[in-house]
């Protein structure tokens, strides 16, 4: 799998617990010995993911997906098993002394990390300009004006960009910085008759930041009432708008322990919301709320407030994102504003009291799309009425809790003064087009997908007798070549009398299927409490014979009908005799 030694691996699990890692993505909260919260990988709304702390693994009940922190890290973050590693090792200060790469690889790691570099340089150099430039004497006036106090601007990395064509170009080609790169990111453009100049001019700058805090890209707003008031870096290697919300790497603590994320549009609105000690909040940066951003939000926070301005672009974007919510299955309440307010200018007038006491009364989302409908139309006429039941249909059947949906549809038909049937055909019926949420994990809940190797496997790990069993040769066919590392590991660790490294047995698992279904089993085996450990075994050996006969059969049907000149009808030789030999051990 990699060249990392074993014992850097192992270091490595040990330094960076499960719950620590995990938790830099999910909110989770203590359920028994488990700690729960939903899925970053699928869309729920009833949390079915599982952290074992003390064995060091997890897995949902609703996707399948399981395994231990470094596999965690590969799946959240689209790493390799070493590049999975090597993160882990860095954060918790373990070397690792690379692997010969090759010259591609090498590449491209070298030009990713210098683009970072590249825009690290830039954003250090903006924050010096704004905090001695005199020419930034403007932009500091205005964040005074804006109420922007200097411990805030040092924790959003505030910059300015002087009112030049060539500052930045000029500060980056010193340092032999590469200009195409610089390009690349957005900073410069090249001229027609040769040389770059700078995108960003007499702007006040917000530095755009990933959730470890380095800088990605950069929104510049004017300071006076020129046009485009705004201008953000365009899309790069680094920085992708549809991943990306400002502010979330301040935030994710606090939209942790809250459980909820606040959106708003602007980095103003962020800004005064932060200043007011509210900081489960993050902003679109100059776009439209996507399913990228919802998955991001998913890692921390349980459910989510939409704080738009006040005016019928935000009460669009509301809707927009009401929709957004409605298709990813994720809980969202609307906070609504006075007429004209933002809630920039809400929270410095009314202050953070008065907003907790706003947010505290925000509907939720499928309501406000109800009644903000019932706002725009005269539901007194027949046309509509249609026209609210037609915007609401679709949406009802977006409603994963089907009593949640029954309630809307009656309310919605009471008020309408319409059949409920009728809005029931239209929202495709009483059940809706959703599959009913998965329901809660508990202890007598089985894990899906796994069959009698898989329960072996529980079991051998968690009874020493059934493990002598199987050392005794009682099933010595009993597992598949994949599942075989496994059971050996546990052996191994019994007669050794040492614990059982939960999180290292399932990186001897290749299949990312196999070691979910094993995490499921791993991750709580309160269900074998009671379980009679032979009687269990018997059973499962049973199953295993049952398993291999009836293959027997299906195969011996395809050899019949397969050319006896085909590789396929080889193959087929082949496993049909290893069967054989596996059931003959196993009877």
């Amino acid at each position: 799998m990699s060249n990392i030694p074993d014992d850097k691996i192992r270091e490595i699990r040990e330094r960076a617990p499960i719950l620590e890692v995990v938790s830099d993505y999910v909110s989770l909260r203590k359920s028994g010995a488990n700690y729960q919260g939903l899925c970053p990988f699928h869309g729920e709304k009833t949390p079915s993911f599982n952290v074992n702390p003390a064995r060091g693994i997890f897995h949902c009940f609703g996707c399948g997906v399981g395994g231990n922190a470094i596999t965690f890290v590969m799946k959240m973050e689209g790493l390799s098993f070493p590049e999975a590693v090597k993160f882990l090792g860095k954060r918790v200060g373990v070397e690792i002394e690379d692997r010969p790469v090759t010259a591609a690889e090498k590449r491209r790691q070298d030009e990713r990390e210098e683009l970072y570099g590249i825009m690290d340089l830039a954003a250090r150099l903006y924050r010096e300009a704004l905090e001695r430039n005199e020419e930034a004497g403007a932009a500091r006036r205005y964040l005074e004006t804006r109420g922007v106090d200097r411990e805030t601007s040092e924790a959003y990395r505030l910059g300015f960009a002087p009112d030049r064509w060539d500052y930045l170009s000029r500060h980056l080609q010193h340092r032999k910085v590469s200009m195409d790169l610089a390009e690349r990111l957005g900073l410069v453009r090249r001229r027609e008759g040769g040389g770059y100049f700078d995108i960003f001019r007499n702007r006040l700058l917000f530095a755009i930041t990933d959730i470890h805090g380095r800088t990605i890209g950069f929104g510049g707003r004017v300071l006076d009432d020129s046009l485009p008031k705004y201008i953000n870096s365009p899309e790069s290697p680094i920085y992708h708008k549809s991943d990306v919300l400002f502010g979330v790497h301040l935030a994710k603590g606090a939209l942790r322990e809250q459980g909820s994320a606040i959106i708003v549009e602007g980095y103003f609105d962020h800004l005064a919301l932060y200043q007011a000690g509210v900081r489960n909040v993050v902003a679109t940066c100059g776009t439209a709320l996507t399913e990228g951003h919802v998955k991001l939000l998913r890692r921390y926070a349980g459910k989510a407030y939409t704080l738009f301005d006040a005016d019928s672009a935000g009460r669009k974007a509301t809707v927009r994102a009401i929709d957004l919510f409605l298709a990813e299955n994720f809980p969202a309440h609307v906070v609504e504003l006075t007429q004209g307010e933002d809630p920039d200018s809400f929270v410095k007038k009314e202050g953070a009291d008065i907003f907790r006491t706003r947010l505290a009364k925000a509907r939720p989302a499928f309501d406000f799309l109800f009644r903000d409908l019932l706002g725009q139309v005269d539901a007194g006429t027949v046309e509509g009425k249609l026209k609210v039941a037609n915007e609401l249909a679709p949406r009802l059947a977006k409603l994963a809790n089907p009593i949640e949906r029954e309630l809307y549809v009656k309310e919605i038909a009471r008020v309408l003064g319409i059949d409920v049937r009728s809005l029931l055909r239209a929202s495709g019926g009483a059940a809706g087009s959703r599959p009913d949420p998965l329901p809660r994990p508990t202890a007598e809940r089985r894990p899906r997908g796994a069959g009698p190797e898989e329960m072996l496997l529980a079991l051998m790990a968690r009874s020493a007798e059934v493990a002598d069993r199987v050392r005794r040769g009682e099933a010595a066919g009993l597992f598949r070549p994949e599942l075989a590392p496994v059971a050996d590991a546990i052996l191994e660790r019994h007669s050794r009398r040492v614990e059982i490294d939960w999180g290292e047995l399932l990186e001897l698992v290749a299949s990312p299927e196999e070691k979910g279904r094993i995490a499921a089993f791993l991750v709580n085996d309160d269900h074998l409490a009671d379980v009679d450990v032979h009687k269990a075994f018997d059973q499962c050996r049973q199953a295993l014979e049952r398993g291999s006969l009836k293959r027997l059969k299906d195969l011996a049907r395809e050899l019949a009908a397969a050319d006896s000149d085909t590789p396929r009808y080889r193959e087929l030789l082949a496993e049909i005799e290893a069967l054989r030999n596996r059931k003959s051990q196993l009877s």
